[in-house]
């Protein structure tokens, strides 16, 4: 199987290194092109795979090919090309939904995802968009790609914009959550460095454990809170505070702001 990226930004890069860690597919099946030669140069160094001379032809050189530049570029790259029908075509540009892709692409095996920053360290949560035309095969061969960079979900394209608050957003607001743990840390007279990996290794293994437990979140909280311990005073205290309610607003703000700016295309 050979895969084509059209575009080799961040998200392409970091899809990239999961194919060839996973040994999904060797370096020689991976083909790429860029805006500029100088960028083609660089990445053929470091990378060591294929830049071709056109988005063409990668198009005619690939089984499957990956959409990756800016959104804002998709008219101007996408016009001029031609897409032979059978050939699976994902799209990983923010914003550009199924209809719009449609408007650009003759190619009918066309699936939308929405992998998250967290790809670069292999740890994606990828949201692979239901579409109708897509045989079940490209479906579950899409699915299978992005296994290779974290998990994947599939969803219909109405259910996008909460994935994007729960998975494409939320890492910005899980940040803001290490930073505020550390820097409190830090006025106890702790290194930033050091608080700022020990948060960080705590949310890792927390996550871990959700994902591996039957329990839910709040009997997980039941079990690290002890009776008249510190744990439940700071459970207590985020609760007088609001803290989940300050959370759903922040979410609620997400969702609206997307189905806005989907309104807006």
């Amino acid at each position: 199987m050979k895969i084509g990226f059209i575009g080799f930004g961040n998200m392409a890069k970091a899809i990239a290194h999961g194919l060839i860690e996973k040994n999904v597919v060797s370096k020689s099946d991976l083909f790429f092109s860029t805006r500029s030669e100088e960028s083609k140069t660089q990445v053929e160094k470091t990378w060591h795979i294929k830049g071709l001379v056109s988005n063409q032809a990668v198009i005619d050189e690939s089984d499957v090919i990956i959409l990756a530049v800016k959104p804002y570029q998709v008219e101007e790259v996408l016009t001029p090309l031609t897409f032979s029908k059978d050939k699976l075509v994902l799209s990983v540009m923010a914003g550009v939904t199924n209809h719009q892709l449609s408007q650009y692409i003759d190619a009918k095996q066309v699936i939308r995802t929405m992998p998250n920053l967290n790809a670069q360290v292999l740890e994606s949560m990828t949201a692979v968009i239901e579409n109708s035309a897509v045989s079940e095969k490209k479906m579950t061969l899409a699915t299978d790609l992005f296994s290779a960079i974290g998990d994947v979900v599939v969803i219909p394209e109405e259910q996008l914009s909460v994935f994007i608050a729960l998975a494409g957003s939320s890492p910005a607001l899980v940040f803001l959550f290490i930073d505020t743990l550390a820097r409190t840390a830090v006025k106890y007279g702790m290194s930033k460095e050091q608080a700022t990996n020990i948060a960080a290794q705590a949310v890792l293994g927390s996550g871990k454990t959700v994902l591996q437990s039957n329990d839910s979140p709040w009997n997980l909280i039941d079990q690290v809170s002890s009776p008249g311990g510190i744990t439940v005073e700071a459970v207590l205290s985020l609760v007088k505070s609001d803290f989940s309610g300050a959370l759903i607003e922040a979410v609620d703000s997400m969702i609206k702001k997307d189905q806005d700016m989907s309104r807006d295309n």
